[in-house]
């Protein structure tokens, strides 16, 4: 993306642009018809090459200390949709969108350089001078390094399977309104492209590197926020229960943040609500992943010794 040629500001005591307006603004020269800012899930969750599927946490482990960081990430990914993924603008620019600063007397770049400078060292953005702008492109979403590209959304290829954003994230103001745990769970919820998903600690731990406490304050957040609903429950075996029965909640975006549903379960029509077939493995099936025991749910269940399951 170039840089248009700004006019001088007329006077130096100008009020400057809030960050809404200048949100509004990116997003608006980003030409993005669908209104939706794609995401690799690589960027959430990577895999390893080789003969045995190895799955690893991506590079959004890395950002959860660092809030304004991935604001800025996720504006970039937003504002370069073609060209050579590019966008050249004002360090005051950068901080008036991102709310770190407002300042107009050149302050704002040591400021925001801070954010770019993690950016750069997990190699998912290069910057380069331009005088008094920065260029910023963004590389692929898995913080190798490598050059960015479209994704294809292929089923098959992991690599390039994505999920969306919808503009409406900073529109409906999420971007300032929630706490970063929210943050990392949306992305989290987003990328698994399901009509509705549970919340596992201990698996998500360990598949995206991050911890039970974000995990619990981040759906917390996002239920309050009215972004996601409980839809759902359901049974799973575990060896921390007398009868080896555990119960536990689902959860649904609401929309439009409900884009991402994956092809399985859009042909199966599940939208959030109960699914009334139960899965049964075939015969001689193995476990390939065996769920955690213990989960955090905001209901608490309870196993009789018939084998019920109640809620306390």
């Amino acid at each position: 993306m170039t840089r248009r040629s700004a006019p001088r500001a007329t006077s130096t005591n100008e009020v400057p642009l809030t960050q809404a307006e200048t949100i509004e603004w990116l997003l608006k020269r980003s030409r993005r018809t669908n209104r939706t800012v794609p995401i690799r899930r690589a960027f959430v969750q990577d895999t390893e090459d080789g003969p045995i599927l190895r799955q690893k946490p991506g590079p959004l482990c890395q950002l959860v200390r660092h809030e304004r960081a991935l604001d800025l990430l996720l504006l970039v990914y937003a504002v370069t949709s073609g060209g050579d993924f590019s966008v050249t603008e004002r360090a005051e620019t950068w901080g008036r969108a991102s709310g770190l600063s407002f300042a107009t007397d050149g302050s704002a770049s040591a400021t925001v350089s801070r954010q770019w400078r993690k950016l750069d060292d997990l190699r998912l953005i290069q910057r380069s001078s331009e005088g008094r702008f920065l260029r910023v492109t963004k590389l692929l979403e898995d913080g190798t390094g490598a050059p960015y590209t479209r994704p294809t959304g292929s089923e098959t290829t992991r690599k390039d399977v994505y999920f969306q954003l919808p503009f409406r994230y900073w529109e409906d103001g999420f971007h300032d309104r929630l706490k970063m745990p929210a943050k990392v769970v949306m992305l989290v919820g987003m990328s698994l492209r399901k009509a509705k998903f549970s919340i596992v600690p201990e698996a998500y731990e360990r598949w995206y590197g991050i911890s039970k406490a974000t995990l619990r304050r981040g759906v917390d957040q996002l239920l309050k926020a009215q972004m996601l609903d409980e839809v759902d429950e359901e049974h799973f075996i575990t060896g921390e229960t007398p009868t080896g029965r555990g119960t536990r909640t689902l959860y649904a975006f609401r929309q439009p943040y409900n884009l991402n549903v994956n092809k399985t379960d859009r042909e199966s029509g599940r939208n959030g609500k109960s699914v009334e077939e139960p899965f049964t493995a075939p015969a001689g099936a193995r476990t390939v992943f065996s769920q955690p025991a213990s989960v955090f749910l905001r209901r608490v269940w309870s196993v009789s010794t018939d084998g019920t399951v109640q809620r306390d």
